[in-house]
């Protein structure tokens, strides 16, 4: 069955924003909560603080101090220790993490989550963009050739940045996708690497800036 993931353009800008801290993920996730038993740990951040705050301490990753972050655990099964009957049970104090994530954005790259995450997986193939314009279409291109090269190149890249990771890749694509419209000539790889990581710290800059 496909599911409509919405108007490729709007999803684009709105993801932009998410990744600037602008706004929070708005995901159409109906009665799925794949993201909430495909057992992923969660960063608690300073901000998290209401979240952490009910993290049951079996579930905590780590002997973080006080003023670092910390990591929070899943059970047995993979669920997140805060999923009761199919729901978040602090939705409310949820933590930063759980707010940006927005699985079509492995749909947007052409990707799918790193690791046995089946639930995500099946979502992920069945989203389906809508396309107002030729424009969006350029740009789901773009964003898809960014990933790929990304991903191939992996080795080329700061450690910090992860891009053999799926999810870095794809964050990494939507940040840079520009580099990647209507390319026709071909250049070095060490000169698109290096045009894509200038692009990623610009837009990380730009972000902490606003």
């Amino acid at each position: 069955m496909r599911l409509d993931a919405g108007s490729f353009g709007e999803w684009l800008a709105e993801m932009r924003g998410v990744l600037r801290g602008e706004r929070l993920a708005a995901v159409p996730c109906g009665e799925c909560v794949g993201c909430c038993i495909s057992s992923y740990p969660i960063p608690l951040r300073r901000q998290d603080r209401l979240a952490r705050a009910q993290v049951p301490e079996q579930h905590l990753i780590g002997a973080a101090k006080p003023d670092e972050d910390w990591l929070m655990g899943f059970r047995e099964d993979g669920s997140c220790p805060f999923l009761e009957q199919r729901a978040c049970s602090i939705y409310a104090d949820r933590p930063q993490t759980c707010r940006d994530y927005d699985c079509r954005l492995y749909a947007a790259a052409g990707l799918v989550p790193d690791g046995n995450r089946a639930a995500i997986e099946q979502r992920v193939r069945a989203w389906e963009f809508r396309f107002g314009s030729e424009r969006e279409r350029s740009e789901a291109e773009a964003v898809r050739s960014a990933a790929q090269f990304i991903l191939a190149n992996a080795a080329q890249f700061p450690p910090a940045m992860r891009a053999g990771s799926a999810t870095a890749a794809a964050v990494l694509a939507v940040k840079t996708y520009a580099l990647f419209l209507g390319q026709e000539s071909v250049h070095p790889a060490e000169e698109t690497v290096r045009g894509v990581i200038e692009a990623a710290r610009a837009f990380d800059h730009a972000s902490d800036n606003a």
